[in-house]
C-alpha cells in the first residue's frame, strides 16, 4: 500500500488509542482516584506484555514448527543464544521488537513460515480477547474492572497495527509477510529460498550438497531489500566452498556496494 495511507492508518490507530486511554481514565477518576491509579497501571502494563505477548506468539509457532530461536527481543527484554549459551539481559523499550529463527530442517518450509509470521498476530489478538473478555466480566459483576480497561487501548492498538499488511520504517507488518508469503511474492520466495538452505546446513549439509536452484531460482531483489544481502551472502558461500574465488569476490564487492 502507498506510504500515505501507512502514515494515516498508525497516526488514526495512535489517535483512537490514546482517546480510548482517554475515556478509560475519565470515567475511572469520576469513580475515585484509586479506580484513575489503576487505570495508569493498566495502561503501563500494556506497553510491557503486549509486545511480550507478540514475540511469544512467534517463538511458540517457530518451536512448533521445527525451528531455532536464536534471539527475541519483547518490550524491555532480550534473550539470545550465543555460542550456545542462553542469556537473557534489557534492552531499549524504544527499539523494534522481533523474533529471529534458524529452521533445524528444511522441507515444507511455505507452511511453516507462514505459521511463524502468524503466530505473533495469533498471541496478540488473544491477549486482547482475554483482556476484553476479563474487562467484561468484571464490570457485569460490579467489581472493579479499571485495570483491563487500561490494558486493553494499547493491546488492541499493537495488534491493529500488525494486522495490515503495511511497511513501517521498522520493516514488514506479520499480515504483510504472510500475504507475501501467500501470493509468492519476489521478496517472499527468496525467504523461503534462504531458509531452506539454512535448513539443509542444520541437518549437516555443505552449501554444495544443497539444491543450486534455492540459491539462485528467484527473482533479482532490490538492493535496499535486506534478503539482497542474505542471497548473497549465500551465494558467496557456494561460490567459496566451490572454488570459484571470482565468483565469491563478485559477489563480496555487490555486497560492499549495497552496504550505504
Amino acid at each position: 500500500m502507498k506510504k500515505g495511507f501507512t502514515v494515516f492508518y498508525s497516526a488514526f490507530l495512535l489517535l483512537l488509542t490514546v482517546a480510548g486511554a482517554t475515556v478509560a481514565f475519565y470515567f475511572a477518576v469520576k469513580q475515585g482516584e484509586t479506580q484513575g491509579v489503576l487505570t495508569i497501571v493498566g495502561v503501563a502494563l500494556s506497553l510491557a506484555f503486549a509486545p511480550i505477548a507478540h514475540e511469544l506468539g512467534h517463538v511458540f509457532f517457530a518451536k512448533k514448527n521445527g525451528m531455532k530461536v536464536v534471539y527475541v527481543k519483547g518490550f524491555c527484554f532480550r534473550f539470545q543464544a550465543v555460542e550456545g549459551k542462553k542469556r537473557l539481559s534489557l534492552a531499549s523499550p524504544f527499539s523494534p521488537d522481533e523474533t529471529q529463527i534458524v529452521p533445524r530442517s528444511s522441507g515444507n518450509m511455505k507452511k511453516r513460515a507462514l505459521h511463524y509470521a502468524l503466530g505473533g498476530l495469533i498471541f496478540s489478538g488473544a491477549f486482547c480477547l482475554v483482556i476484553l473478555a476479563l474487562a467484561l466480566i468484571l464490570s457485569a459483576c460490579e467489581v472493579n474492572a479499571y485495570l483491563p480497561w487500561g490494558m486493553l487501548p494499547y493491546s488492541a492498538y499493537l495488534f491493529l497495527l500488525n494486522a495490515a499488511p503495511l511497511v513501517y520504517p521498522s520493516g514488514k507488518t506479520d499480515a504483510l509477510v504472510a500475504k507475501n508469503l501467500r501470493t509468492g511474492e519476489d521478496d517472499a520466495r527468496a525467504f523461503l529460498s534462504a531458509m531452506e538452505i539454512q535448513g539443509g546446513l542444520y541437518e549437516g549439509k555443505s552449501f554444495d550438497e544443497i539444491d543450486e536452484n534455492l540459491y539462485f531460482d528467484f527473482p533479482q531483489l532490490s538492493e535496499d531489500e535486506p534478503l539482497f544481502a542474505v542471497t548473497l551472502d549465500l551465494r558467496y558461500r557456494l561460490y567459496l566452498e566451490r572454488n570459484e574465488l571470482e565468483k565469491a569476490s563478485d559477489c563480496l564487492n555487490r555486497m560492499a556496494g549495497a552496504q550505504p
